[in-house]
């Protein structure tokens, strides 16, 4: 069976089939929702913590040099590393913040929808009544 027999409506209008699109369109939203932010937060936040780590190792090697030299150079070079270690630290804490925005804009509306219950009664309105009505009495 040739592909003129399986499609003879395309052969009589002589266009060629439409090919399905869904492939397509799962590829651009793939690229719109990649991972690119993660990777990036994953990067950045590991950079922190070498900083962080790094940053406490030469502390306590230059907290030794400035209380055995005490020249004053050697504790301005040290409050200035300390001053580097507390901003890598708050740094790591906004990137914490901002991944969480980012994975909140991410997330699909469906997920973030909350759940709405709408009742509806299907009836006469004489049954309504009638339905009201014993409600009523079963309060009373």
């Amino acid at each position: 069976m040739n592909d003129d027999d399986k499609d003879p409506i395309g052969k009589a209008l002589n266009v060629s089939p439409f090919e399905n699109t869904l492939n397509a369109v799962e590829l651009i939203k793939a690229k719109a929702h990649d991972d690119s932010a993660k990777n990036d937060f994953e990067m950045a936040r590991s950079n922190i913590y070498e900083v962080i780590t790094t940053g406490q190792e030469a502390l306590l090697k230059l907290s030794e040099i400035a209380s055995s030299s005490q020249h004053p150079r050697a504790f301005e070079v040290l409050a200035k590393l300390m001053d580097s270690i507390t901003s890598a630290s708050k740094d790591l804490l906004v990137l914490q913040t901002k991944i969480r925005e980012i994975d909140a804009a991410d997330s699909p509306i469906n997920e973030r929808a909350q759940t709405i219950n709408n009742n509806l009664f299907v009836g006469s309105t004489a049954e309504l009544q009638k339905v009201l009505k014993d409600l009523k009495n079963k309060d009373d």
